[in-house]
């Protein structure tokens, strides 16, 4: 489990382009602070997070944007596929696992 988020965490670091992280979402984490901040309980493992969207829409998550501070609270940034095919992109509050936003 935690080498599968510290992957995707890795992914998305190097995929999701510097002034996005910055400018849209405020700071970014590195996996480092994301496991730390984990293992705090500060934030909730992604993977449990996704089940209740898994199960509302079906689907499976097309990618991982990253772990922001955003509004003084840590968001989960998801790009996901329904089961109907349609991309949606979540932004989730990462110590309570609410959907902030959808588009």
């Amino acid at each position: 489990m935690k080498r599968i988020i510290l992957a995707l965490a890795l992914s998305a670091a190097t995929l999701a382009p510097p002034a996005l992280a910055q400018g849209q979402w405020g700071s970014s984490f590195t996996a480092d602070e994301a496991r730390n901040a984990r293992e705090k309980g500060e934030i909730k493992p992604l993977n449990d997070l996704l089940r209740p969207i898994r199960n509302q829409y079906g689907g499976n998550m097309r990618r991982f944007d990253g772990l922001y501070e955003r509004s003084g609270r840590k968001v989960y940034v998801i790009d996901w596929v329904t089961g109907r095919g349609e991309l949606v992109t979540f932004t989730i509050d990462a110590r309570t696992g609410r959907v902030i936003s959808k588009s």
